[in-house]
């Protein structure tokens, strides 16, 4: 070997004719931390709150109807009436969510308050 090519060789090991670029399969140091991607579970087989599988609860009985149209009235305080029509949406343990007729605006209301549901077939 020559004198150049030695030199070249060791310029090369030296790592300065190569910069360093962007890898995109790099791995980065935290994957290990990172959040995995969530797997659904069908609610057919996941261990659901009793309030919202057996209809004799308001919550469950009140997931038999999503998708029809309801009237919902609330009695807020002690005197005050509400009342909200519309799509009803989603049933959760605590809240119902309603897409209102006049607006197609979804509105989430205290499942709580509620005292009378109306419901059009």
């Amino acid at each position: 070997m020559s004198k150049k090519e030695t030199q070249s060789n060791e310029f090369k090991e030296m790592n300065y004719l190569n910069p360093p670029i962007y890898n995109p399969y790099f791995n980065c140091p935290f994957e290990y931390y990172r959040q995995q991607p969530f797997d659904a579970v069908p609610a057919e087989d996941s261990q659901m709150e009793p309030t919202l599988k057996d209809i004799a609860y308001t919550q469950a009985w009140l997931r038999t109807q999503v998708g029809k149209r309801v009237k919902i009235e609330f009695l807020i305080g002690t005197q005050m009436w509400i009342d909200k029509e519309g799509t009803l949406l989603e049933v959760g343990i605590s809240y119902v969510v309603l897409r209102e007729s006049s607006t197609n605006h979804k509105v989430m209301c205290d499942l709580y308050s509620i005292r009378f549901v109306t419901v059009f077939d």
